[in-house]
């Protein structure tokens, strides 16, 4: 390379690498997990079958929701169910931090059940009636 004054002027190249800091060309460590920042959540559903999924304890539980949805293969359809967590109902946009979630906590799955007895050949009394 050529400096301004058209006299040849030696550059030094270096590879970036992702596990170099800019500032000081040092090797730094990957990241790690820090103690408390992230929570393994389990989701148990009502035929049995558990879904375990590490979260970070900022993310929306939404994330959780749709994991357990992904993994139910067809089982569940995607919206169709309550979880719930010490008897409260989850919405997608609570995090485990404002719940006070710790790590092995878990969440129910319930499927809603939709229907009444129309056609079981269920008669109810006609005390019921009057």
């Amino acid at each position: 390379m050529y400096g301004w004054s058209g006299i040849p002027a030696a550059v030094k190249v270096e590879k970036e690498n992702e596990w170099k800091t800019p500032a000081t060309w040092e090797w730094k460590a990957p990241a790690t997990r820090v103690a408390g920042e992230y929570v393994t959540l389990k989701v148990q559903g009502t035929d049995g079958r558990a879904v375990y999924r590490t979260m970070l304890r900022t993310e929306q539980l939404q994330g959780l929701m749709d994991f357990y949805y992904d993994r139910s293969h067809g089982r569940v359809q995607r919206g169709t169910g309550r979880f719930l967590f010490d008897g409260r109902r989850l919405r997608g946009w609570q995090t485990p931090a404002e719940l006070q979630m710790e790590d092995g906590d878990e969440v129910n799955f319930f499927e809603e059940l939709i229907g009444g007895a129309a056609g079981s050949g269920w008669d109810p009394p006609s005390s019921i009636l009057a």
